[in-house]
C-alpha cells in the first residue's frame, strides 16, 4: 500500500482533569536514558459496532492523566552546571498528550486485517511522533483513534520509551479501558521517585551502543532502510519445531526455540561477523511500570556451533546480564553521548509478561493487537508475542535487504 488511506485527520490535546504535576521534576534513571531514542508503538483493532464512542475514549483521557501525570509533562534539560552536558528530565507541567482522530473510508477492520502486510498498521494507524526538534514542546504520548467504514476502529499508541517499557505502555492502555468501562484504575505502580543508585562494575557493556549525541531531535539515523514483517507460527509448526529441537535432557521453551530459529536464519544471511552476539530483553516479575525492571543480557557464539538446538542451549545457559554495567556506563558518560539498545546487536524481546489482549472496553476486547519498536538500530529487533490460540506471532524490524532473505530462510526451516 503506497498512498495513505487515512483521511480527515484532526489533532487536539488532552490534559489532566485537574492540576496534578505541580511543575515537579521527574528524573530519568540510567535505564530510561538507555531507551531514550526508542519508541513503543501499538495498534489495537476493534471490529464492528461497540458500546463505546470516540467521545467516550477522549473524555476518559482527562481522568487517565490524573494517574499518569508524568505522561503529561515535557522534556527539559538540566542547567545546574553550564560547563557540563545537560541531562534531560521530565518537567511535570500538565501540558498533556496529543489525540489524533482520523478515518479510513476504503476498508472495514476485517478487510484491513486480511491484508498480508502488517507494517501498514504502524505506518498509517499510529501517529509518526518522535521527541524534538522542539524538544520542550514535544508531547511524550500520541493516541490515534481511527474509525473504519464498518463502524469498527483502531487505537494507535506512540509512547516515548523513556516513560517505561512495553509492559508500562500496555498497562497505560489497560487503565484507559478500565476507566472507559466505569471501573477505577488498578493501583498505580509507577514509582513516584526513581532511585538513582551508583553501580560499580568493570568492563564495557556490549548490549548497548554508544553514539554521538543527537541533540534536541531524539531519533536514531539508520545507515539503511528498515522494514517490518510479522511471522505467524501456527500451532502445528510450533509443535514440529519443539519435537525436532528439544529433548527430555534439553527442554527448551518455545521462546528460546524461536529466538534460536531467527538467530540461525540471520547467521545464514549475514554470516557470523555481524551476528555472533545477540541481546535479549526480558523483564523482572514485577507489576512496576518503568524501564528499571528490564533485564538486558547478551549471548555470545564463540565457536562453530550453529545448529538451532545448540543456539537454544547457549540462550538457555549462557546469558550474561549487563544491567549494572549499562547503568555505570551511562552514569559515567554524564550526558555527553547517547545510547541505543534495540538493534545495537540483533535484539530479542520476550513479550510473554505482557497480556496485550487484557485491555477491555465496556466488555469488548480487541480483535488484534500489533506492537513494535520504532527507532531500532541496524542489527534489528525481534519481538516474540505471548502465545494465543493461533500460536505465536514473531514481529521483526530489520534492514529491508535482510527481510526478503529472512522470510525465505524461515519458510525453509519450518517446512
Amino acid at each position: 500500500m503506497e498512498g495513505s488511506p487515512v483521511t480527515s485527520v484532526r489533532l487536539s490535546s488532552v490534559v489532566p482533569a485537574s492540576v496534578v504535576g505541580e511543575n515537579k521534576p521527574r528524573l530519568f534513571t540510567p535505564m530510561d536514558l538507555a531507551m531514550k531514542l526508542h519508541y513503543v508503538r501499538a495498534v489495537y483493532f476493534f471490529k464492528g459496532t461497540r458500546d463505546f464512542t470516540v467521545a467516550d475514549l477522549k473524555n476518559t483521557m482527562f481522568t487517565l492523566l490524573q494517574s499518569y501525570h508524568h505522561v503529561s509533562g515535557r522534556i527539559r534539560m538540566s542547567d545546574n552546571d553550564p560547563s557540563a552536558p545537560a541531562i534531560p528530565y521530565i518537567r511535570c507541567n500538565d501540558s498533556g498528550m496529543r489525540i489524533v482522530e482520523a478515518n479510513v473510508e476504503e476498508f472495514t477492520v476485517e478487510k484491513w486485517l486480511d491484508l498480508d502486510d502488517r507494517s501498514i498498521d504502524h505506518r498509517f494507524l499510529v501517529y509518526d511522533h518522535v521527541l524534538g526538534p522542539d524538544l520542550t514542546f514535544s508531547p511524550l504520548v500520541f493516541i490515534q483513534i481511527t474509525q473504519f467504514k464498518c463502524g469498527g476502529l483502531s487505537i494507535g499508541l506512540s509512547w516515548a520509551h523513556v516513560l517505561g517499557d512495553l509492559f508500562s505502555a500496555a498497562t497505560f492502555m489497560k487503565t484507559l479501558g478500565q476507566l472507559v468501562s466505569g471501573h477505577g484504575p488498578t493501583k498505580l505502580v509507577y514509582p513516584e521517585t526513581p532511585e538513582l543508585i551508583s553501580h560499580a562494575h568493570n568492563g564495557e557493556a556490549i548490549s548497548i551502543e554508544k553514539i554521538e549525541s543527537v541533540g534536541q531531535y531524539w531519533l536514531l539515523t539508520n545507515k539503511c532502510k528498515m522494514g517490518r514483517y510479522i511471522f505467524n507460527f501456527r500451532v502445528n509448526q510450533i509443535d514440529r519445531l519443539m519435537a525436532k529441537y528439544t529433548t527430555r535432557d534439553q527442554p527448551f521453551s518455545e521462546v528460546y526455540i524461536l529466538y534460536a530459529l531467527i538467530w540461525k536464519a540471520l547467521l545464514n544471511i549475514r554470516g557470523k561477523t555481524n551476528t555472533n552476539v545477540i541481546t535479549i530483553c526480558d523483564r523482572k516479575k514485577s507489576s512496576t511500570c518503568w524501564n528499571d525492571d528490564l533485564v538486558i543480557s547478551i549471548v555470545e557464539k564463540n565457536d562453530e556451533m550453529i545448529g538451532i538446538s545448540e543456539l537454544a542451549a547457549l540462550i538457555a545457559g549462557e546469558k550474561r546480564e549487563e544491567n549494572s554495567v549499562i547503568k555505570r556506563m551511562i552514569e559515567e558518560d554524564k550526558g555527553s553521548s547517547d545510547f541505543i539498545t534495540y538493534g545495537a546487536n540483533l535484539t530479542f524481546v520476550n513479550l510473554d509478561m505482557i497480556d496485550m489482549y487484557e485491555i477491555e472496553i465496556k466488555g469488548g476486547k480487541p480483535d488484534f493487537v500489533n506492537y513494535t519498536i520504532h527507532g531500532v538500530g541496524d542489527k534489528g529487533v525481534v519481538l516474540v508475542y505471548p502465545k494465543q490460540n493461533f500460536a505465536r506471532i514473531v514481529s521483526v524490524v530489520m534492514p529491508e535487504e535482510d527481510l526478503a532473505k529472512l522470510k525465505e530462510e524461515v519458510t525453509n526451516m519450518i517446512m
